[in-house]
């Protein structure tokens, strides 16, 4: 099924008009009213008039977080008397207190966004879709309106009880459900040790909001018997719904009358053409409320242009497993590593040098902070280094003291006060499967 073939089947050269002119749209929208895009474009010397077409993308200057944490909130937002509908964090589990905001138009998109999704998944108005996303998730709230946009019945449940989620699978007849990769495995895992898989009536999953593996899919759908879709999306463009999977199972469709992606190489900052991996990099097209030119994601993958068997003509990005080199994916959220180094150099009465570990336990990432040097005070320094690197990860840090450590190859080190050191370990990036 497709929900909008007038828009997800078009040619490849009627798309390209349709960008160029919206990108013309977009870059006058946001000169007159994001004064943070206004300096950049200033600074390059660059006016509206100087944008014509799609042709014109790469003079534009690439927006990063650090941009939009700068300018924020006065300088990114760009309502020109629209309205904020909705506002939701940017990064809910670091609690840096950003946030985004949607105006009407936004959440139509984004509503048109998961209706496009959700059809992609075989779902429809017969259905009745569960979205167990994490308490307070944004994408659980639009999941939600996008069933109700195709006529679908909608179910809205937390993660913490899986036996909760289980027992309203079974008694309201779900066929359709909304999760992160890891929680999904954790139900799958008890559907199958208590023999239920016979007793339910799901026939479709799509997973998004943290790094995820071929493997992991696989387990999935075999526990549960249902196919698993890949679903991507950021809080900073649109929630879920940005690029999903169809039937075909071989890369999400990007919704790119509404997204227009690009593939970077971080070390020369040129565009790469399809095939090869490098930065995924968005410019949204048609939002309101905090609009993005070239907006560099730190997420890793590919992109192919060739048509795909289920007639949609739009680009296909692959599976996005890891972040560039400074960027780490805990639990759905992304964290900077220089965030990590400033909450430790924070802490400048404590000498000391810190390996941190990012692992996998139970499919679920855990955190260990490994402090290097003689402590008078250890279970202070516990204390304060526990609620220093946890209120930038968002979860409960492990922590241990040892003489030496990093045996592993580190993917990044800073300093941090005293003359010590940070180094992060990420574990799932040598062991993934």
């Amino acid at each position: 099924m497709i929900w909008n073939k007038g828009k997800e089947c078009m040619s490849r050269d009627e798309l390209a008009d349709l960008q160029g002119k919206r990108l013309v749209s977009l870059v006058k929208y946001m000169y007159r009213s994001a004064a943070y895009y206004r300096t950049k474009m200033k600074n390059l010397g660059m006016e509206p008039g100087d944008i014509r077409g799609i042709e014109d993308l790469g003079k534009l200057p690439f927006t990063t977080q650090e941009d939009l944490a700068e300018a924020y909130p006065s300088g990114v937002y760009a309502m020109q008397g629209r309205k904020i509908a909705q506002f939701y964090a940017l990064n809910q589990l670091s609690g840096n207190g950003m946030t985004t905001g949607f105006t009407q138009k936004d959440l139509e998109v984004w509503r048109e966004c998961m209706a496009r999704s959700l059809t992609m998944a075989n779902l429809g108005k017969k259905d009745v879709l569960q979205t167990t996303c994490r308490c307070g998730e944004s994408g659980c709230l639009e999941a939600r309106c996008g069933a109700d946009k195709i006529g679908a019945a909608a179910l809205p449940v937390t993660v913490d009880r899986p036996s909760a989620v289980i027992g309203l699978m079974q008694k309201l007849r779900v066929t359709g459900i909304v999760s992160t990769p890891s929680s999904l495995l954790r139900v799958a895992q008890i559907v199958e040790e208590r023999g239920l898989r016979n007793s339910l009536r799901l026939k479709a999953a799509l997973c998004g909001g943290e790094a995820w593996t071929e493997c992991i899919r696989k387990k999935i759908q075999e526990k549960l018997g249902a196919k698993v879709y890949d679903i991507f999306g950021l809080n900073a463009l649109t929630g879920l719904g940005v690029a999903c999977e169809c039937g075909h199972q071989s890369g999400m469709h990007v919704q790119e009358d509404f997204f227009l992606a690009e593939i970077l190489d971080t070390h020369t900052l040129l565009v790469l053409p399809g095939g090869i991996e490098g930065e995924l990099v968005f410019t949204t097209l048609q939002k309101e409320g905090i609009p993005l030119i070239r907006y560099r994601t730190m997420h890793m993958t590919k992109i192919n242009y060739a048509a795909c068997g289920c007639g949609r003509t739009t680009a296909r990005i692959d599976r996005i497993c890891e972040g560039t080199d400074d960027v780490f994916f805990i639990r759905g959220n992304s964290v900077f590593a220089l965030q990590i180094e400033s909450a430790l150099a924070g802490l400048y009465d404590i000498r000391a040098s810190y390996t941190i570990y990012i692992r996998r336990e139970h499919n679920l990432d855990v955190v260990d902070v490994c402090i290097s040097g003689e402590q008078p005070d250890r279970a202070d320094v516990v204390k304060r280094v526990r609620n220093a690197v946890g209120s930038v990860i968002g979860i409960r840090p492990n922590i241990r003291f040892a003489q030496n450590a990093a045996a592993k190859k580190a993917v990044w080190t800073g300093r941090a006060a005293g003359e010590g050191s940070v180094t992060i370990v990420d574990e799932r990036r040598f062991f993934r499967k």
